[in-house]
């Protein structure tokens, strides 16, 4: 495992991720199997950003670039990236989480991205075939890792459809919208996944307009908070990140 997520990420899975081919492996926090309610927080893709020149593409396109991304951007904050700063209000209900929650909350969860493949640039949106595919892909993490709950950026109705149209009827349990926030009505959906009961919840992606505050609420009145809030206590720290 890279020495730079010493103390963050668990590498314990990465065998049986391995053999999914996978084109980046997800963060999988070093608390994740010890969390209760072990939970996956879905985004949606990457895209080339920049200049898009061979340096930019090769960064982008190593198997561990979602994982590097993620310590840089969400533990170490050492870049500004809205939807991880957003989430994390949404996750504590204040504007600025200090290091030790961001901390407690990216080491004990894991983070994925939907579309696998790189799109070609931000305005490039996701084709329902795409969504196919990386649903298929997120089943068969899930059940890897014995994922309990997730947290899904993007109410995108042909996201939705293709998850519905992969699932038998008789496997979903619940399929509910929710009081609205704003425009946007958040979806619960949950079905079983080989026995074991799956629950997601699609949510507006906090990337830009995102009532942080509202859908910190949203969060806590549907038991989707991803950690157990005020058990800081043992939480990893990492010294650039204080």
């Amino acid at each position: 495992m890279n020495n730079d997520f010493d103390g963050f990420l668990d590498g314990s899975f990465d065998a049986a991720l391995d053999a999914m081919d996978l084109p980046w492996l997800p963060w999988v926090g070093s608390r994740y199997r010890e969390a209760e309610g072990k939970t996956i927080i879905l985004g949606e893709s990457i895209y080339v950003y920049g200049s898009g020149d061979e340096t930019v593409l090769h960064r982008i396109l190593k198997k561990d670039s979602l994982r590097q991304r993620q310590m840089t951007h969400g533990i170490l904050a050492k870049f500004k990236s809205r939807y991880l700063r957003n989430f994390e209000r949404a996750v504590f209900l204040k504007r600025r989480p200090v290091a030790a929650e961001r901390a407690l909350l990216w080491s004990q969860v894991i983070y994925h991205n939907l579309v696998p493949r790189l799109l070609p640039s931000r305005k490039d949106r996701p084709t329902y075939d795409d969504y196919t595919k990386g649903w298929r892909v997120f089943l068969e993490l899930a059940e890897v890792v014995q994922a309990q709950r997730c947290i899904v950026y993007g109410l995108e109705s042909l996201k939705v459809k293709a998850l519905l149209d992969l699932l038998s009827r008789d496997v979903i349990t619940e399929r509910r919208r929710l009081p609205a926030v704003g425009r946007n009505r958040p979806l619960a959906l949950s079905f079983l996944l080989n026995g074991r009961e799956m629950n997601l919840l699609f949510m507006r992606h906090p990337s830009a307009f995102f009532r942080w505050s509202k859908w910190g609420t949203v969060l806590r009145e549907t038991g989707m908070i991803p950690i157990a809030l005020g058990r800081n206590a043992g939480v990893v720290t990492h010294p650039a990140s204080v």
